[in-house]
């Protein structure tokens, strides 16, 4: 009994912990980010708020499931946020050497990059396409970074719908009569979505157009400028 009450008592400590970061997270991201554009200079101004987050993250115990997944997402968010405003005023990641690649980042007292984090942490444990629109690379070509937090409890609907708003931005899905023009993203991970042959079946499922499109599709020139707040 006594056992079974002090394992109850560290899964709920657990559980307040992921509650206690994606609610601080939250409020960050309302804060700071607007239709998907991220207040960078005011962040780098006053950057206690970010880094008490950073600081959780850090410090965080491992979850399982949705918790965990929200977790990493939400980590990756922040560390793309952290990496432009180390830098800032910068025109784009990619004017920061190594940004996804080489810059690294404390996820549980251990080091990680972008790219880690993305394709071999939440890609191998959470395989699931719609991850790269709820992702986010600091870039205007990058599907709109939401401004709330994503947790456990609303994980599922929470994907759902920003995949949804992905799909149908016209900027980022552009469709002329059934064909389409795509965004480079389903380029570089086709794999993702079933293969090159189903990029346009993944689209037509959450597009709010009624038309079948043709299979066919071209891609646009990425826009790696920053997604920064005017």
């Amino acid at each position: 009994m006594k056992f079974a009450s002090s394992l109850l008592l560290f899964l709920f400590s657990l559980t307040v912990s992921a509650q206690d970061f994606s609610s601080g997270m939250n409020a960050f991201l309302q804060k700071n980010v607007k239709d998907g554009l991220v207040d960078y200079k005011g962040i780098k101004a006053a950057p206690s708020e970010l880094n008490a987050l950073l600081n959780q993250v850090n410090r965080s115990q491992k979850y399982t499931g949705d918790q965990e997944k929200a977790f990493l997402i939400n980590a990756y968010n922040l560390f793309v946020i952290k990496g432009i405003v180390d830098q800032y005023p910068v025109g784009g990641p990619l004017e920061i050497d190594g940004f996804f690649d080489k810059k690294t980042f404390t996820l549980r007292g251990e080091k990680t990059t972008l790219n880690k984090l993305e394709k071999e942490t939440l890609a191998k444990q959470f395989p699931d396409a719609r991850l790269h629109f709820a992702l986010v690379c600091a870039a205007i070509g990058c599907p709109k970074l939401a401004s709330s937090a994503y947790t456990a409890v609303d994980l599922e609907s929470q994907v759902e719908k920003q995949t949804s708003a992905v799909i149908n931005n016209p900027e980022f899905i552009k469709v002329n009569d059934s064909k389409l023009r795509i965004s480079q993203i389903f380029d570089w991970y086709a794999a993702d979505f079933g293969g090159k042959e189903e990029v346009a079946s993944f689209i037509q499922k959450y597009h709010l157009l009624k038309v079948k499109f043709s299979p066919e599709y071209s891609f646009y020139e990425y826009d790696w400028t920053l997604n920064v707040q005017k």
